[in-house]
């Protein structure tokens, strides 16, 4: 034998193992790890429960994905806003201050859906409850693809199941679980929210008018267009929602003869002016949310500001508002918001409150929410 075979021979960690001690399997470790398996194996996994919100809910809200079911229900105070509503910095301040105690729902709702908000209970919807609806969204889930993660959002803000019907949300006027708490309007669009004897209201801000036109209009030349140079334009809205126009347009309105559109939303009216149809005045805040390219404002001197109102029900006598009220933390001012008993006064102290006696209407500085002095 030749040396190197002698010393390759001699190596350690080429020499066959015989040891029986470290070559044996332990039986009963082996045995565990056979019963981990098979149970790791047969435990069930259990789908989440495809719970959706009732189609007329449903079908208010702008858009579906903005407001997974799951929010709505850990929430205790929901807020409803129309299109364009910007309340992003209220929101915010609640969310850092309150959001541990009081979880609130952002709720963006269709044009002139806010008040509606506020006269319907919350409609969730539970196919466990519905042996149809269940059968339906079972056999829905079995056709997805294997393997497939579905994600809490998705897995409980599931469309409605089609052929199935449900009975219609009964309106109330102060629901005990309302689908939204409290709506942010614009009172022009839903003059009913200015009605003292049925809800309370906080002027929260002013919106400057805009004209909407193509952006080869001659009146892009202005940076500011006067009401009187609308006289000899279409308007797509009634001449009455704008009295300054009705004024000055009178007569040529009356030599036309053109009939206004009716039934359309902001976002089809402004297709129409992009179509060469006419011009449309809204707030400023509509025409940046509809921006088109083709399309351009300027701002309309001699017309009034658009208002934007926070708005909830008023109780009836003798009723106290709903336990979500009850649990709201304080607000800062002289006083309580009206209608929400909850609402005591700010525990900052009496500095604070003096400081809010004199202070004009809006935030204060260690406040999350608007309110009137």
């Amino acid at each position: 034998m030749s040396s190197s075979a002698s010393s390759t021979a001699g190596t350690p960690e080429e020499q066959p193992v015989n040891d029986p001690a470290l070559t044996a399997i332990d039986p009963e470790q082996n045995a565990s790890e056979n019963a981990i398996d098979e149970v790791e194996t047969e435990a069930p996994t259990e789908a989440p429960t495809r719970v959706y919100l009732h189609p007329e809910q449903l079908a208010m809200i702008q858009t579906p994905e903005a407001l997974p079911v799951p929010v709505l229900q850990r929430s205790v105070l929901r807020v409803s806003y129309v299109p364009a509503i910007m309340p992003g910095k209220w929101f915010n301040r609640w969310h850092e201050r309150f959001g541990d105690r009081v979880q609130l729902a952002e709720v963006p709702v269709r044009e002139a859906r806010g008040l509606d908000s506020l006269h319907q209970d919350l409609c969730l919807i539970d196919p466990a409850d519905n042996p149809a609806a269940g059968s339906s969204v079972e056999s829905a889930a079995g056709s997805a693809e294997e393997g497939t993660a579905v994600s809490e959002a998705s897995a409980v803000s599931e469309a409605p199941v089609e052929g199935i019907e449900h009975a219609p949300i009964e309106p109330k006027h102060v629901p005990e679980n309302p689908f939204a708490h409290m709506s942010i309007v614009r009172p022009d669009r839903e003059p009913a929210s200015t009605d003292g004897e049925k809800y309370h209201s906080i002027r929260l801000y002013e919106e400057l008018p805009v004209v909407i036109l193509p952006v080869d209009h001659v009146l892009t030349v202005l940076d500011e267009v006067p009401v009187e140079e609308l006289a000899e334009e279409f308007l797509l809205q009634p001449a009455s929602d704008i009295p300054a126009y009705e004024e000055v347009s009178r007569a040529w309105r009356e030599s036309a003869g053109r009939i206004v559109p009716e039934g359309l939303t902001d976002k089809e009216t402004i297709e129409l002016v992009a179509a060469g149809v006419g011009l449309y005045i809204v707030p400023m805040s509509i025409a940046r949310f509809y921006h088109r390219k083709d399309l351009t404002y300027r701002p309309v001197a001699g017309l009034d500001l658009y208002p934007v109102h926070l708005v909830w029900p008023r109780a009836p006598k003798g009723e106290p508002r709903s336990e979500e009220l009850e649990a709201l933390p304080p607000r800062c001012g002289p006083g309580p918001l009206p209608g929400a008993p909850g609402l005591a006064a700010c525990p900052q102290g009496r500095a604070a409150q003096r400081r809010a006696r004199s202070a004009p209407a809006g935030l204060h500085r260690h406040c999350a929410w608007p309110h009137r002095n």
